[in-house]
């Protein structure tokens, strides 16, 4: 059993790839079981910080168009507090 790399213990920190590996990878056949032996052998580390990008992308985009005046709901805020932390730390 190969050992699990730290950028995808990180990536299993993130609410946001965790829902891609589990609720979107899965499904499309793209993963297995999503688990996070799957994802340390076949997701390599650019992979990993590029589909943070991509997920970060959606929330702002979600974030911008919250209807004027409304608060950010505070699960918005996290996801992309967790993606940009995992993007700053782990793109090089």
């Amino acid at each position: 059993m190969a050992k699990i790399r730290p950028i995808v213990k990180a990536a299993f920190k993130v609410d946001e790839l965790v829902e891609q590996f589990e609720n979107i990878d899965v499904p499309d056949g793209y993963l297995q079981t999503g688990t996070i032996e799957e994802v340390n052998e076949k997701y390599d580390d650019a992979y990993l910080v590029g589909e943070a990008r991509h997920r970060l992308d959606l929330v702002q985009d979600q974030i911008k168009n919250e209807p004027y005046g409304e608060p950010i709901p505070t699960c918005l805020k996290k996801d992309e507090r967790q993606l940009t932390s995992f993007i700053k730390t782990w793109s090089k």
